[in-house]
């Protein structure tokens, strides 16, 4: 196939050298199709390889030159690991270098005897170690390495050489943001700015957070205009599904509901009845901490519809979110007609629910973005519940009015928000908030395991289980990661549980299990077949097991304070006292100690949000693949809150502008506009 001489931003990645088949398919099942969208995936870190150090510096990760004096490599089969030892001659200091499964750098280190690695060196007791630092036989022409995280399996170096490949050719004048704005922010030119962040020189490094402040204001500027155009036709719509909260809805409310609300539940349900009774449509959001009962008061609402003879919709981000909601829907609604509708759906049992929903022999539909698909109509949908608002975008939100007439709406989220970012972000909604819990909950107890005592920490929690206790273990990451290779991993830590419980029956979940899979181990640990569930933060939200009373969350220092919060609250949900154990990294930065210090300190949802957003030192996990409130890509709400509200000002200037825009966002705009033309509010 014959390379195009030059290269623009929306040129597909076909078009780029390199990128073959194989490469296509992965880089696609990443969401990446164009130029754009690979770019747009930033460089994690940067390597300075233009003055590597030949003493040691303890303080920080660089670059070193160092001579091999031997390396010896030993293997633990049944544990799957192999572990390299090597002594390395540091100017005058000996470095012990150790590196974990990665058997090919064995030879490599036995025929050169003078290598770069690149690493932080730790001080222990007068010598001096490094442990899985990046190695190098020769330095590249280029003054800086800029390191990515893994693309669909695709390693750091296989992208860098496929991002070089198209910088080389890059030729570009598209610009997104119109005149004026780049003039105000002394914006950079788009190509120069990509060109900035994926190519620095070894001076360039600290201000490579510059030209990223280009991307992050477009990200929240695009959602601002998106947002503030969608809100002009919410406010405007007027009631079209009259309710009656007479005999026969108090009558199902009492042989629905097994347990008292509390007086936050009450008040939150007494809002949305005011909202139902409304001349316009209701537009509310509904917080609470974990465990206070949210879903319960979405379920009484759905319940008033569907005693009207109306059907509802409850729109969730994941199977494993919905399917629960489903199964406590099941138990809650004694006579509805109730279906569960997701991605993994069967295509006839799809087409059944399909045809039902369109004859209205379906009262409450429970579904994934599967819902907001064309193929789903409605006879008589009048009410909306969107589980855990900050996982879906705007659009999304508004996609499902496109399923009814001036339907009503109820959003949800687990996640407390500070005022300051409710203003900013939930200003078209009103606004409920839970924060007691239902009697009989006891508070949880959070501990924190010294990262050293951990294997005796496992043996003691061993005996707990035994004794009748469910457990979650959380793990950061699914496999190994040769950057991040103090964290640990579903992959690494298999052999380890074997070996801890042997005689416990156990299983692990990741984003990557397959949903029915997923399904049947969340179902065996319900029941308790299953007494340890092991797992990354796949089950940070949806997962309600009334009797698991223990979680474990490794590596927490790396995790930020909303998100720890939430991990905790998978236990505690019933009447037994409940534990949180946080073991940080053997080596953890001083915010991610503050982070594990406060979360033992208090299990006040809404004091760690505004915490977290006075601290705000997200670590891996809260970096750039799970950032923010509405999860974007570059920025994040929480740290970039000035240029959340810079874009939120500029994009009310240009709703009402049409001259300032540009073709770009006038472009934009229409699109929005064309969508809003479908809705039907007569």
């Amino acid at each position: 196939m014959t390379r195009p001489l030059r290269l623009t931003l929306h040129s597909p990645l076909t078009e780029v050298k390199g990128v073959g088949g194989t490469y296509l398919e992965m880089f696609n099942k990443a969401g990446i199709f164009t130029v754009f969208d690979l770019l747009l995936r930033f460089p994690v870190t940067y390597i300075d390889l233009s003055s590597p150090s030949i003493k040691p510096d303890s303080g920080s990760e660089r670059l070193y030159w160092v001579e091999v004096e031997s390396v010896r490599l030993n293997r633990i089969f049944h544990k799957k690991l192999s572990i390299i030892k090597c002594s390395a001659r540091l100017g005058e200091e000996i470095l012990k270098v150790t590196l974990f499964n990665r058997t090919y750098l064995f030879d490599l280190l036995k025929k050169n005897k003078q290598v770069f690695i690149f690493g932080k060196v730790e001080e222990k007791g007068g010598s001096y170690e490094i442990n899985n630092p990046l190695v190098f036989t020769q330095l590249e022409s280029a003054e800086v390495l800029p390191v990515y995280r893994p693309i669909s399996g695709l390693k750091s170096g296989r992208v860098r050489k496929i991002v070089e490949n198209v910088f080389a050719v890059l030729d570009d004048d598209f610009d997104c943001l119109p005149a004026f704005i780049l003039e105000k922010y002394a914006f950079p030119p788009i190509v120069a700015a990509l060109r900035a962040i994926h190519l620095p020189s070894a001076g360039d490094i600290q201000r490579v957070e510059t030209p990223k402040k280009r991307f992050i204001y477009t990200e929240f500027l695009l959602f601002q205009l998106e947002l503030q155009a969608i809100r002009h036709i919410f406010r405007r719509t007027r009631r079209l599904h009259h309710y009656t909260m007479g005999t026969r809805v108090q009558a199902a409310i009492k042989n629905c509901l097994p347990f008292a609300l509390t007086a936050d539940q009450i008040a939150a349900y007494e809002d949305i009845v005011h909202d139902l009774k409304g001349d316009l449509a209701m537009q509310r959001l509904l917080q609470g901490d974990v465990g206070s009962g949210k879903t319960v008061i979405a379920f009484l609402a759905l319940l008033i519809a569907r005693e009207n003879n109306f059907q509802g919709a409850f729109l969730a981000p994941t199977e494993i979110l919905v399917s629960q909601h489903y199964l406590n829907a099941q138990n809650f609604f004694k006579t509805a007609r109730l279906a569960l509708l997701t991605g993994s759906t069967p295509e006839k049992t799809r087409k059944e629910i399909q045809d039902r929903l369109a004859e209205g022999q379906i009262d409450i539909v429970f579904g994934t973005h599967a819902l907001l698909h064309e193929g789903v109509t409605f006879k008589n949908l009048s009410l909306v519940i969107i589980d855990e608002q900050h996982r879906f975008g705007v659009s999304q939100r508004a996609a499902i009015y496109y399923k009814g007439k001036n339907v009503d709406l109820l959003v949800t989220t687990a996640t407390p928000i500070p005022r300051t970012l409710l203003l900013s972000m939930y200003h078209d909604l009103s606004v409920s908030t839970i924060k007691t819990k239902p009697a009989g909950r006891l508070p949880i107890i959070t501990r924190i395991v010294d990262a050293p005592k951990r294997d005796e920490f496992y043996r003691w929690l061993k005996e707990k289980i035994i004794q009748g206790e469910k457990t979650y273990i959380i793990l950061p990451l699914v496999e190994d990661s040769e950057f991040f290779s103090n964290l640990r991993s579903l992959e690494q830590e298999e052999a380890y549980f074997q070996e801890v419980f042997p005689d416990i029956g156990w299983g692990m979940v990741s984003g990557r299990t397959p949903i029915q899979v997923k399904d049947a181990l969340i179902k065996d640990f319900s029941s308790g077949r299953l007494r340890v569930l092991i797992a990354t933060t796949v089950i940070e939200v949806g997962i309600d097991v009334g009797d698991a009373s223990r979680i474990v969350i490794e590596n927490a220092d790396r995790y930020g304070l909303a998100q720890l919060h939430q991990l905790r609250g998978r236990v505690g949900r019933g009447e037994r006292q409940s534990y949180c154990y946080l073991i940080p990294s053997e080596q953890k930065t001083e915010a991610g100690r503050q982070r594990i210090e406060s979360i033992a300190a208090t299990d006040d949802g809404f004091k760690i949000a505004e915490m977290d957003l006075q601290m705000r030192g997200g670590g891996l996990i809260t970096g750039q693949e799970q950032s923010g409130y509405f999860d974007f890509t570059i920025g994040d709400v929480k740290r970039d809150q000035a240029i959340f509200r810079a874009a939120r000002q500029d994009a009310g200037r240009l709703i009402g502008d049409q001259a300032s825009r540009g073709a770009y966002l006038d472009q934009c705009l229409e699109t929005i506009k064309k969508k809003a033309g479908q809705l039907n509010f007569s």
